[in-house]
């Protein structure tokens, strides 16, 4: 297993739980891995595959993640192919009919009722089948998808044949769920910590998103990163407005033609562009390992749609950056859709999931050990220092005061209205539609003067999730007083509001720097990468990590057997690249 790890993969170890894993599946045992992203799951069953006698069928939920495993696997050497919606028939059979020929074979889950595709693959000598991103399988997950429910002919049909279900996102319940659709018996159960202490963790109320956005790009200029939104049309807008202030941006979105969404895809993978915009359409299967930041400009439906999103950044343990940006209106849209859902049961679950995002918003404890917990873990310290809730400042401040006033002023305004307006009239606007309707006349009108916009949202934020204010799913949220609102305004009940004070951590960059042993040296290798990877149109990180190239500059190499040293320098890639490398690096040797 070593020699083959190193050979084809270029590792000199395994990660925990990796040769365990292998070591079940070539003995024939059914595996169902939870296990973060960033952790290596793909080597679970790419290394057996290769070392097993037959081809190995990878169950795959989007195009371009097989194609992006697709083209990594065979800059190895290693013997593989693709099955998609995209090809023509006779491209496909010619795959099915040369099955033997392929050490891996991708497909999407609709593949499976195809009768063509049933024969060949009972013809061939199957050794392993691969779900991945099992959480689809199980209705209590995020991704459902019915595709993959069927997938329990597996079994049926291939009994003998061992089968590895892997997902970086799964509570015990979705675990016990895709062990039982996939009729898995004697099986192992591995799973690790969901910790990604690599990850630094905000989440932030969305008050000014435009110059919320822009300076959080401001710190990570040059950096790749991608920006979630929750419609098209916010995508298309945030685009736009990125585009016009000067970035190179990308958009992605369900919106747009096959074509576009590829283009996309392509130009980011490639580092063509280091910044994309899109809705969860742009999802699983972005498989590049050097996304330094991944900022949410609305609040994800769920904590495991959030999970999974920010492990989109860092996936290669160097230092990143995930900010969230949530409002009251994000809770209000989600719940507008739970409409869509005629299941009671399906409503009921759906609308816990949102509350359960909502209140990490608006917690005050550690956000990884928040996280955890959804996850059935517990963290093991008290504070991580590596969340907002962990590295900022928290205040309390005698809140009773200004909750009195919020309160009041929703009442005299009939609660006709929503949050903006009732700041408006609190701040005393000269705005022409608070003077047209009398509301300056009010008692309310201009009494929170000293406060600013931004702690007044703050404010009635905090006022919605402890429940003495409601927010309305119409089309124009509404703020509405709760029956606990009376404790406030009229039996003098006490609040506290928390305010933060923000302290900067160092930017990735910076963090990543300090990993570096020759900051000259590194930029050298990876300017050199990036003429290799354009020369041979592949993303740079399918020709080295940065880990691998931060390796190389510190420990500078000096000979084939050296090179072949360095983490993620397997001999394929030593055979194509050592001589090119080693001679960059020799003119550092001696410095």
């Amino acid at each position: 297993m070593e020699k083959y790890l190193k050979e084809y993969f270029g590792f000199n170890s395994f990660r925990p739980y990796q040769k365990e894993i292998v070591s079940n599946l070539m003995a024939g045992r059914d595996v169902v891995a939870l296990l973060p992203t960033g952790s290596g799951k793909s080597l679970c069953y790419q290394l057996p595959a290769l070392m097993l006698p037959g081809t190995t069928i990878v169950i795959s939920p989007t195009i371009s993640l097989m194609q992006d495993q697709v083209a990594g696997l065979q800059k190895n050497n290693i013997r593989v192919a693709t099955i998609n919606s995209s090809m023509d028939y006779a491209a496909i059979n010619s795959i099915l009919q040369n099955l033997a020929d392929y050490k891996l074979l991708y497909v999407a889950p609709e593949r499976f009722p195809a009768e063509n595709f049933m024969a060949a693959l009972k013809l061939a000598n199957i050794s392993l089948f691969v779900v991945d991103e099992a959480h689809c399988i199980s209705e209590w997950g995020h991704s459902f998808r019915e595709e993959y429910r069927k997938l329990s002919y597996l079994k049926e049909n291939f009994p003998t044949v061992p089968v590895i279900a892997v997902t970086a996102t799964a509570t015990q319940k979705v675990a016990q769920d895709i062990v039982a659709q996939l009729h898995l018996k004697d099986h192992l159960l591995i799973r690790s910590s969901f910790d990604r202490a690599n990850l630094t963790i905000r989440i932030h109320e969305r008050v000014d998103k435009n110059t919320q956005v822009l300076d959080f790009l401001k710190t990570h200029d040059g950096e790749s990163g991608i920006i979630y939104v929750s419609t098209r049309k916010k995508t298309d807008e945030l685009h736009e407005f990125l585009a016009k202030k000067g970035f190179n941006i990308a958009k992605y979105h369900a919106g747009l033609s096959a074509q576009e969404r590829k283009n996309a895809h392509t130009q980011f993978i490639n580092d063509n562009i280091k910044l994309i915009v899109a809705t969860i359409a742009f999802g699983m299967g972005i498989d590049k390992p050097d996304v330094r930041f991944v900022l949410h400009l609305n609040m994800p439906r769920n904590i495991e749609q959030y999970y999974q999103e920010i492990g989109r950044a860092g996936r290669d343990g160097l230092p990143s950056e995930c900010l969230m940006l949530y409002s009251p209106e994000d809770l209000v849209l989600y719940k507008r859709f739970m409409n869509d859902y005629e299941e009671q049961a399906v409503r009921l679950q759906m609308t816990r999931k949102i509350d359960q995002m909502f209140s990490l918003c608006n917690s005050i404890v550690c956000r990884r050990a928040e996280i955890l917990s959804y996850f059935d873990e517990t963290y093991p310290a008290s504070n991580c220092q590596n969340c907002d809730n962990c590295m900022d400042e928290v205040e309390k401040v005698d809140g009773t005061i200004i909750a009195q006033k919020i309160l009041s002023c929703v009442f005299r305004l009939r609660q006709q209205f929503g949050l903006n307006y009732v700041i408006d009239v609190l701040l005393g606007s000269k705005k022409q539609d608070v003077l047209y309707r009398g509301h300056d006349q009010l008692s309310t009108y201009n009494i929170l003067t000293e406060e600013s916009r931004s702690d007044l949202k703050h404010y009635i934020f905090s006022l919605i999730s402890a429940g003495y204010l409601e927010v309305t799913e119409g089309e124009y949220p509404l703020l509405l007083l709760t029956p606990t609102s009376v404790k406030i305004l009229q039996e003098g009940q006490q609040i506290q509001f928390k305010k933060k004070t923000i302290r900067k951590k160092l930017k990735t960059k910076e963090a990543t720097q300090k990993l570096i042993g020759n900051l000259e040296i590194f930029e050298t290798l990876r300017k050199l990468r990036l003429e290799l990877a354009r020369a041979e149109s592949v993303p740079p990180f399918m020709v080295f990590s940065d880990k691998t190239l931060i390796e190389m500059s510190s420990h500078l190499p000096r000979t084939v057997e050296d090179f072949l040293e360095i983490n993620g320098v397997g001999q394929v890639k030593a055979n194509k690249y050592a001589k090119i490398f080693l001679e960059s690096i020799s003119k550092f040797n001696g410095k």
